[in-house]
């Protein structure tokens, strides 16, 4: 498989839905971001940008909780 990688698509108002790949699975998920007031190009930046948070935010969580075994 290719190396870990997301995919968007966009929704209504603002809404986007992206999808985590990676070697061992995948994850589903929903952003929303504001659109008043901005270009279609910027709406789409701030996505990316709070997806790329969401997936830092999963990595740290994942290196430093236990998981059972």
């Amino acid at each position: 498989m290719a190396s870990p990688h997301y995919v968007i698509r966009r929704s209504r108002s603002g809404r986007f839905n992206f999808t985590l790949l990676a070697e061992h699975g995948r994850i589903n998920g929903v952003v929303v971001v504001p659109t008043e007031n901005r270009s279609k190009e910027e709406v789409a930046q701030h996505a990316r940008e709070k997806i790329r948070a969401l997936a830092d935010d999963l990595a740290t969580v994942a290196n430093r909780t236990a998981l059972p075994s």
